[in-house]
């Protein structure tokens, strides 16, 4: 949904809505425009994706223009170079607005993997399932959630919202509205030494295909105004606003140009 700048301002504004500062935010892809083979990282930290396979920048968008992944493509993360000041342990957020092709399969969203082959992260479309799943492992391999929940369309813009905070646990919205939550209590793996993917799992398997826009990862656990906020404006670096009592300036979603 797209709506004016003053109009989204005064909407944050009444809300208080205020998302994290920019340093939280590790990873967004916008997909407004692909450079060669890399997509670049408008969080700014270096951390851009390479793209194996065809993914096109198309019209049609839920914020501006999307990405469609043909079938076997993914954007390689290189994840043995994310370095800990950047990779997420106490809390992670994973949002994205996905329009699958089909129900035939499972979509990976985003994926991470360890030296010990142990399997990380897994924000997916669960064709065969009919819903959405959100997992995180520890260092070790022991999982500390296993949220499969919602009902999951093809052919449709869905958002998908996984959070996780070790203090408050995690929780997962599909379009804003929490459908599931876990446990908490534990930090999140940081080795990624086999690799991060977007559109496909590191062992190339649950291809990703279709539509995807906006996607963003965050180092803590958004709340979820702040995972509503991101859905209806996307999460540009650099944006701030003041909340409506005058106080500090915080970061915030901003609406994509």
């Amino acid at each position: 949904m797209r709506i004016g700048g003053g109009a989204l301002a005064l909407a944050f504004l009444t809300a208080f809505v205020a998302v994290a500062q920019d340093a939280d935010l590790v990873l967004y892809f916008d997909y407004e425009a692909i450079d060669g083979s890399t997509v670049v990282n408008q969080a700014g930290n270096g951390l851009d994706g390479a793209v194996n396979g065809q993914i096109d920048i198309v019209d049609g968008g839920k914020l501006g223009k999307a990405a469609q992944f043909a079938a076997g493509s993914y954007i390689d993360l290189d994840g043995p170079s994310w370095a800990a000041d950047v990779t997420p342990r106490d809390g992670m957020s994973v949002l994205a607005w996905v329009n699958v092709e089909s129900l035939g399969g499972n979509h990976a969203i985003f994926n991470a993997r360890a030296s010990d082959e142990t399997w990380l992260i897994h924000p997916e479309v669960r064709g065969g399932d009919g819903n959405f799943r959100w997992l995180l492992r520890t260092d070790g391999g022991t999982t500390i959630f296993d949220i499969r929940a919602g009902a999951a369309a093809a052919g449709e813009w869905v958002h998908f919202g996984g959070v996780y905070d070790i203090a408050s646990g995690a929780a997962l919205y599909i379009n804003g509205e929490q459908v599931g939550d876990g446990p908490g209590g534990s930090q999140i793996a940081g080795d990624w030494g086999l690799g991060a993917r977007v559109g496909m799992n590191i062992d190339d398997a649950r291809p990703f295909t279709g539509l995807m826009d906006d996607l963003s990862i965050w180092k803590r656990g958004l709340t979820a105004a702040e995972v509503a906020a991101v859905m209806d404006a996307g999460a540009m670096p650099g944006g701030a606003a003041v909340d409506a009592s005058g106080k500090a300036t915080t970061a915030w979603a901003v609406l994509k140009r």
